[in-house]
């Protein structure tokens, strides 16, 4: 049985732990790599080592980061009574990158998903309901995919935040359903933000 040289086994097996990627893609990438000049894959290998030096999660948002609290929570210009809950730093970003929405975020770090095994106490839920009693919060918005798992999390946060003397609102069906935030063009979110409705 063929048996890679164990530095590209390692890298093999560093490459299949990342999400949607098994062990052919896995080989091809590592050879990619390899067959660059050395310069590249230092370079590579020294972004993946500042990454792991430097970045972090905030304390507030859990969005990552290198400063804690992240700079959209320690911006004072920011509005800090609303709060947009996302699943992924990445769904942050894209909302973000609309230019049209100034409050706050809150990232859960996933959806509910029974089927993967994703309860709402492996998610930031608690974490959420802290920063709404701490905090003067007027409004929520559930900024989560328009799928089954997005869905099913907005139905429970809905009922969670129902004690609550908040504004729960979601954003419009802008989004068609099914699809990623992170995958929406700019001026879609931004007409989901603006045309949000109240759940």
């Amino acid at each position: 049985m063929f048996k890679f040289p164990q530095p590209i086994q390692n890298l093999i097996n560093q490459f299949v732990k990342l999400p949607g990627i098994g062990p052919k893609t896995a080989e091809r990438l590592v050879y990619f790599l390899i067959k660059q000049n050395n310069g590249q894959m230092t370079e590579f290998a020294e972004a993946l080592k500042q990454a792991a030096q430097n970045l972090t999660f905030c304390a507030v948002c859990h969005n990552v980061s290198e400063k804690n609290p992240c700079l959209i929570c320690s911006n004072p210009n920011r509005d800090h009574s609303t709060i947009c809950v996302v699943a992924e730093s990445h769904d942050q970003a894209a909302i973000e990158s609309t230019g049209d929405y100034q409050g706050l975020y809150h990232i859960l770090g996933g959806t509910i998903s029974p089927i993967e095994g994703i309860t709402p106490d492996k998610l930031k839920i608690d974490e959420l309901i802290a920063r709404i009693q701490k905090e003067k919060i007027s409004e929520i918005i559930l900024g989560l995919n328009p799928d089954l798992p997005g869905e099913t999390t907005i139905l429970y946060l809905t009922n969670l935040l129902k004690s609550f003397k908040i504004k729960v609102t979601r954003l419009a069906r802008g989004l068609p359903m099914g699809a990623d935030l992170e995958y929406s063009d700019e001026v879609t979110l931004a007409n989901a933000l603006k045309n949000r409705s109240q759940v």
